[in-house]
């Protein structure tokens, strides 16, 4: 009888423990749905960057959003499905800190607050943006094709104040550098720097390999066939890191051609590279630096390979030279035929209908061209097309476009 009530009891407290069990599974899963579809809601609503910079953002009837922005941030307002955008209306409570156009493009143009409606027959929602001031520069401090990685890593080592915190890593097969910094159990194997190079052609110019270290550095130093090399670091006896040669030791002597070949073998056994990634490394490696030459693929180097720029046959400059007479100090990429226009209403508009871009050196760069707005040609009003273009030295060019589409 015991046994019995026992194990009556048992399937009786069974019952009840499946039940709680079950109720708590319950509760969970609501629970997790609605985390779920909270961050849903964020992610796909609040914070989907587009490829042209722009964010997007819908807006929800009887849900006023705030979001903190910075000045120059794009952000596109989308309705829901429901809701067709040309009888939509757009205002904007202060268009001087944030401007709102027909389409829904909104530009946070200076530091404020400003409301944004949107307003038509059976939807009515609000945006409150808090613009801060960008602290971004609008040019870098340094003008380089440069990859560049883990800079948090990189500034604690930095600001541990320890000065062998680098170790050089040259990829001879793939013409690249690789710079590591230490890792928490002070190895060097967080990558945070690649440079294009030009190894060794090969036969008796080629660049040795094996484990070295930095020996000496000057700022010019007299280099084979009668030419010079700038922010010069010696690795191993004649093989050095150096910029692409000059006829004399002046700024304003470099060999086009030898700077044209960046990327691939064209030095007698020194690693060739441009100005700002050799002064890079005089400034920041000091003597007895690490410095590794392997012969291994791509996959060897781990932040990739950067882009090698091409400059006029004649240019007597590199582009990466921060020295004033420099004349591709402070030039940013161009953008043409982005002017303003009148449109008339239900007329076809094409945004990219004759526009090109260059970079700083004057390469085509059109393909690279981003837009972000839209102008609805059946619906009269002014519209801002936002044109980015960001060349192979990071350096980057926005335009705005206005478009009036007048009945």
């Amino acid at each position: 009888m015991k046994v019995m009530r026992y194990g009556s009891k048992y399937r009786y407290d069974r019952k009840g423990n499946t039940k709680r069990v079950i109720a708590i599974i319950a509760i969970s899963v609501v629970l997790v749905a609605a985390v779920a579809l909270m961050v849903w809601r964020f992610i796909d609503l609040k914070n989907k960057h587009a490829d042209n910079g722009a964010v997007s953002l819908q807006m929800q009837a009887g849900e006023p959003s705030v979001i903190e922005v910075l000045t120059g941030d794009i952000y596109m307002l989308t309705m829901p499905s429901s809701i067709k955008m040309e009888e939509v209306e757009f205002e904007s409570s202060d268009p001087a800190v944030v401007r709102v156009d027909a389409a829904g493009h909104t530009d946070a143009l200076s530091a404020g607050t400003a409301v944004v409606t949107a307003k038509s027959r059976n939807f009515s929602a609000e945006c409150t943006f808090n613009v801060s001031q960008n602290p971004e520069p609008e040019r870098p401090d340094e003008v380089t094709t440069a990859i560049k990685a883990n800079e948090d890593v990189q500034a604690k080592n930095v600001a541990a104040g320890n000065r062998d915190i680098y170790s050089i890593t040259v990829n001879r097969r793939t013409n690249t550098v690789t710079v590591y910094t230490k890792d928490d159990n002070g190895e060097y194997t967080v990558p945070v720097r690649a440079m294009v190079c030009s190894c060794g052609t090969g036969g008796s110019d080629i660049t040795v390999t094996g484990d070295f270290s930095i020996y000496f550095q000057e700022p010019w130093h007299p280099l084979y066939g009668d030419v010079y090399g700038m922010f010069v670091s010696g690795f191993s006896g004649p093989y050095l890191f150096h910029s692409t040669p000059y006829a004399t030791a002046t700024h304003d002597s470099l060999e086009a051609a030898e700077f044209n070949k960046l990327g691939e073998p064209a030095s007698q056994g020194c690693v060739r590279m441009m100005v700002s990634d050799v002064y890079w490394i005089m400034k920041n490696c000091d003597l007895d630096t690490p410095v590794h030459v392997i012969d291994a693929d791509k996959r060897s180097d781990p932040l990739g390979k950067p882009a090698s720029v091409k400059i006029p046959a004649d240019a007597k400059w590199d582009p990466t030279d921060d020295t004033e007479g420099n004349p591709y100090l402070g030039k940013m990429p161009t953008l043409t035929g982005v002017e303003d226009l009148e449109l008339k209403k239900g007329k076809s508009f094409d945004p990219k209908a004759g526009v090109t871009a260059a970079d700083i050196c004057g390469n085509d760069i059109t393909n690279r061209v981003k837009i972000a707005g839209e102008v609805l040609s059946d619906k009269p009003g002014v519209y801002y097309l936002s044109y980015t273009v960001t060349d192979d030295f990071h350096l980057k060019t926005r335009v705005t476009r206005t478009v009036t589409v007048v009945g």
